[in-house]
């Protein structure tokens, strides 16, 4: 009996200790620092043009047969059905868009120069029957995939919600095998018209973009586009002239471009609504809504740091703070926000990865367009490129001769799959090709 009393007396004891502890926890204030991240991700984007928003465009860019003049129109129509449907408490039954059966719908050519594609030519010319169907009657996606470099920056006008649609990313690279097959079919200056103005759009999309997902596709788009420019330079006698846009284009990545603060900013907002539509017995039971922001803004806040900065700057690897630690007071009244936080945080910082090796591909596209323009004394490409401006190297990742002689190359920060090589690589030109 008295071995049972003290079984119980211990168990009463444990219980009144985690009362105690949860108790403490749920009073605890957010931190400091977490409410400063708080506020910084809650900071309102810089104004801009309304006319010069990508999202119309892409948000109903698989659809043929719409007046330009009508996209803005049709797009707020859109993001007025989803507010009534959040209101509604239905926005899992909301339908995509007021264009849905009204207008005919392209569906993309995007089987081909994927993502682990080792050469986009080299596809399409084996392929070019299929690529050249695929994309057959495709002429107004095609117009509207490059109108939308015309646009500024990249702005949501839908309401957050968990379930709030995408625009569909994807349908953006849908013209890089139609580069290709230009360049294929004999009409390179075509292809590389296509080709830079996709680098511009993908460039734009990562530079203004306040979505994670559309930066990441911008970069996907800049860097794959780039890559395929090498491809074609290295086919390309030097006499030929290229498009003015190429050069516009392919000066060497800012800050500003490779930075993560704003799109993080989106996605920030995105899990705050994602968390205020969760049940409100879930969110009062080891669940704090206001915590769990908190410590997701300083989780995603991490990308805006000036060290981060600096750090990409210097083409240097990206290396965030630790996140805040679950193993903390803190956590005891929030175990379950915690843990979400705990789950997500490693995922973030290969996104940045992936970013500045957007940046590498097209330092290295602009390196190749440079070398293009120089005299070949003989040395070699690897002793012409020694002499490469400063802004278009990089000493953290220095350039190195690929062992098939005809390519250049520097290693990855991120691998966005298990079939990515270990390095980026670019054609040389033409000239520089060995004989």
């Amino acid at each position: 009996m008295k071995g049972m009393k003290w079984v119980g007396m211990t168990v009463l004891g444990t219980v009144v200790l985690v009362l105690v502890a949860v108790l403490v926890s749920w009073l605890l204030p957010v931190p400091a620092a977490e409410r400063a991240a708080l506020a910084a991700m809650d900071a309102a984007p810089p104004g801009q043009v309304p006319e010069r928003n990508a999202f119309p465009p892409v948000w109903l860019l698989p659809y043929d047969g719409i007046d330009p003049a009508r996209v803005h129109a049709l797009t707020a129509e859109d993001a007025q059905r989803f507010a009534q449907a959040i209101s509604a408490q239905t926005p899992q039954g909301w339908s995509n868009s007021v264009a849905e059966g009204r207008y005919p719908k392209a569906t993309p050519a995007t089987g081909w120069c994927g993502l682990d594609t080792e050469s986009c030519l080299g596809e399409v010319r084996d392929q070019a029957a299929a690529v050249a169907q695929a994309h057959a009657g495709h002429d107004g996606l095609h117009a509207r995939i490059s109108a939308v470099g015309r646009n500024d920056h990249y702005r949501n006008l839908f309401p957050g919600d968990i379930a709030m649609p995408f625009p569909p990313m994807q349908v953006l690279l849908e013209r890089l095998s139609l580069h290709a097959l230009a360049h294929v079919q004999g009409d390179s200056r075509r292809a590389l018209q296509g080709v830079c103005e996709d680098i511009g759009t993908g460039r734009m999309l990562m530079r203004s973009s306040d979505s994670l997902l559309v930066a990441m596709v911008g970069s996907a788009m800049a860097a794959r586009n780039a890559a395929l420019f090498t491809e074609i330079l290295s086919e390309l006698p030097a006499d030929v002239p290229l498009p003015a846009i190429c050069p516009q284009v392919l000066g060497a990545p800012t800050v500003a471009e490779l930075d993560m603060c704003v799109p993080m900013r989106g996605e920030f907002g995105y899990q705050r609504a994602a968390g205020a539509r969760l049940p409100h017995a879930q969110s009062r039971w080891l669940y704090d809504v206001e915590k769990t922001q908190a410590r997701a803004a300083a989780l995603l806040s991490r990308s805006c740091a000036t060290e981060v900065q600096q750090q990409i700057r210097e083409d240097r690897r990206v290396r965030l703070a630790e996140p805040p630690s679950e193993w903390s007071l803190a956590c005891v009244a929030n175990v379950a926000g915690c843990m979400t936080q705990v789950m997500v945080a490693p995922t973030y910082v290969g996104y940045n990865w992936r970013m500045q090796d957007a940046g590498a591909q097209l330092r290295l596209a602009a390196a190749m367009l440079w070398l293009r323009g120089q005299p070949n004394d003989g040395h070699g490409a690897m002793a012409t490129l020694a002499r490469l401006p400063a802004a278009l190297g990089s000493a953290q990742r220095p350039l190195q001769p690929a062992a098939d002689g005809r390519s250049v190359q520097v290693k990855r920060y991120g691998r966005p799959s298990k079939d990515a090589p270990a390095m980026l690589r670019a054609r040389l030109p033409l000239p520089w090709q060995p004989q």
